[in-house]
């Protein structure tokens, strides 16, 4: 056999070995290189069976302290990521717990509900749950009992039941929800604000009241909403015939608020393009002319009280007596003759003949005379 030091081993030059010790072998001279394999093949059998199994156990001890070292780290590194968590977690619980002496709590006002329509309960706990948040409320039976100040009618009186025939019945307020809200909603009231999503038209209100309506009953849906579809076609189909509901079929939306920006953009453009002035934007104050009118009203009731006259502005006569009228003088001449037709008429009335006297005056003697 040549010197094998520079040639890889072949299988067939190393019959004393099994096959899993030929497999150890391979491994030996492709991870140390030919260099390991030097003068091997030169050994004794059982120098060389014994060699293998010393790099078979190396390796195997090798390789149990590389995966412990492995595992330990992993280990470390869980450790550091709780150890980071629970620090991370007990900075907030301090600084939750020091916000109520650190934050000036905010004062709210809440609407009380009454129990009569339980489509506001929805709305109502929201407004609580708000609100406890600004008190900065945050004991239990506290948060209790700032539920039952904003309750009003059947609805206070049912908690107020319970309270009493329990002390303490309500032991939180996520309690006192759950309670209120088997007790007062209805069984089918999601079906219900479905039902009345499907069906709402805009009809003859503003396109700001029919998408308030809409944004309610989606917020009252909250637990079962309906697809973004779905309410895109209810949507465009109820708007009225006009400008926005070409704009809105022209554009096709893929979504409601989508749909909701583009309608009313333009209906403020139609608006603005009409000329629209919003009741709050008119002008408050009173025109030249009227200011005018009521300064003359004005003036004229002041002259009124005052007993002086309109024309001259003097006391002691009215306008139609005034000196300075200028109707005063042919009314005066027109009616000079007066006092004479009224004592002829009188001294004709003596004498019973008040019709000669009547011609007399007008100048028709002769007619008279031929009768």
């Amino acid at each position: 056999m040549e010197d094998s030091g520079s040639r890889l081993p072949a299988r067939q030059d190393f019959p004393n070995l099994f096959d899993a010790q030929w497999a150890t072998l391979e491994k030996m001279v492709s991870l140390l290189g030919e260099a390991a394999f030097a003068g091997f093949p030169h050994l004794p059998a059982e120098q060389q069976r014994a060699r293998v199994e010393r790099f078979d156990k190396y390796e195997s001890s090798l390789i149990d302290h590389v995966s412990a070292a492995a595992q330990e780290a992993a280990r470390a590194t869980k450790r550091a990521e709780a150890q980071s968590a629970a620090q991370a977690s007990a900075t907030n619980t301090a600084s939750y717990a020091a916000r109520p002496t650190t934050t000036k709590p905010v004062k709210m006002s809440v609407p009380t509900f009454d129990g009569k329509d339980s489509d506001s309960l929805v709305f109502w706990v929201r407004e609580i749950e708000i609100a406890l948040s600004a008190v900065q409320i945050y004991d239990a039976r506290a948060q209790v009992a700032f539920a039952l100040s904003n309750l009003g009618g059947r609805a206070r009186a049912w908690a107020m039941a319970r309270e009493t025939a329990t002390p303490g019945y309500f032991t939180s307020w996520s309690f006192m929800e759950q309670e209120l809200r088997s007790t007062f909603l209805l069984a089918n009231l999601a079906y219900r604000h479905r039902s009345s999503f499907l069906r709402c038209k805009q009809g003859k209100r503003s396109l700001q009241d029919y998408v308030m309506e809409l944004h309610n009953l989606e917020a009252a849906m909250a637990g079962a909403p309906l697809s973004e579809d779905v309410k895109v076609t209810v949507f465009m189909d109820g708007v009225r015939t006009g400008p926005v509901r070409t704009e809105l079929f022209r554009r096709q939306p893929k979504t409601f608020n989508e749909a909701v920006h583009i309608a009313m953009l333009e209906d403020h453009c139609v608006r603005s393009a009409q000329g629209y002035t919003p009741h709050g934007e008119a002008s408050e104050g009173p025109t030249p002319m009227e200011i005018s009118l009521a300064e003359s009203a004005r003036s004229q009731k002041t002259q009124r009280a005052s007993g002086r006259c309109f024309g001259c502005n003097q006391p002691g006569h009215f306008r139609r007596n005034c000196p300075t009228n200028p109707w005063k003088a042919p009314r005066d001449k027109k009616y000079a003759a007066r006092p004479a037709l009224n004592s002829l008429e009188a001294t004709e009335s003596e004498n019973g003949d008040s019709q000669w006297g009547r011609d007399a005056l007008l100048g028709d003697f002769a007619p008279l005379r031929g009768r």
